[in-house]
């Protein structure tokens, strides 16, 4: 059971993170060059978490922790790879530029939402099912996963970016590690 929830966590944090590695991207696909506008929508998760820990945490108290984790889990993943399939203003229609804007801004609400159930649910459950003398142990495992998944997240844009060049990437490759999320966030979702 630990794995996956592990693995759920690593790539819940991931897919946090992955927008804020490629936000130079995001602002000249979507935000037509606005370092403010791209760090706004980045912002947008923050003020989503508190209603997401809300609501994920009544879902977890009336219908179980597997099932917030999950909703969680799946959540991110429709907001991580949603991103990556956006329409944006490249590609030379502004209506599908603007579809492709909003849909982001509402995707990463949707991240938002999940990233507030996940850590409270995964220390909830981590706390009930470790042993009390690997109680430590069990918590800490949270903080460190968090921080893989920053990590594998920077190491993906890294050998996106040295696999395919500076210009594939700025041209389609930033894409790549929004979808890459996918599987292991559906072996995450299937330990569960």
């Amino acid at each position: 059971v630990y794995w996956s929830l592990l693995l759920g966590n690593i790539v819940e944090w991931y897919e946090f993170a992955v927008y804020g590695y490629l936000a130079v991207y995001l602002e000249k696909h979507f935000f037509r060059g606005s370092s403010i506008g791209v760090w706004l929508g980045f912002g947008v998760t923050f003020l989503a978490r508190p209603l997401g820990g809300i609501v994920l945490g009544c879902i977890g108290d009336r219908f179980g922790r597997s099932v917030a984790m999950n909703i969680s889990i799946v959540g991110m993943l429709v907001g991580t790879c949603g991103q990556g399939l956006l329409p944006t203003y490249s590609s030379g229609n502004e209506t599908l530029g603007h579809i492709g804007l909003v849909m982001l801004v509402v995707l990463r609400f949707v991240q938002g939402l999940s990233a507030a159930g996940e850590i409270v649910t995964i220390a909830t459950y981590l706390t009930e099912v470790t042993a009390h003398h690997m109680l430590c142990r069990g918590i800490a495992l949270i903080c460190i996963t968090v921080n893989l998944g920053f990590l594998l997240v920077k190491f993906t844009a890294y050998a996106v970016d040295m696999a395919l060049g500076e210009e594939v990437v700025m041209a389609w490759g930033w894409r790549l590690p929004f979808i890459f999320a996918l599987l292991p966030g559906l072996v995450a979702v299937w330990g569960r």
